[in-house]
């Protein structure tokens, strides 16, 4: 299934992020910075 994940970059977000793309989704993320953080991503980085 392909999702598209609002603030993937924050807290939830990242960790829904990985979740989903642990279960073989595709995933995009839409996240303006204010409150996400890039070290939350870094590490699916190629995978989004």
């Amino acid at each position: 299934m392909r999702v598209f994940i609002t603030g993937g970059a924050g807290f939830i977000g990242s960790h829904l992020c990985d979740a989903l793309l642990k279960e073989g989704h595709q995933v995009s993320i839409l996240d303006n910075m204010s409150t996400g953080s890039a070290a939350n991503i870094a590490h699916i980085k190629g995978q989004i």
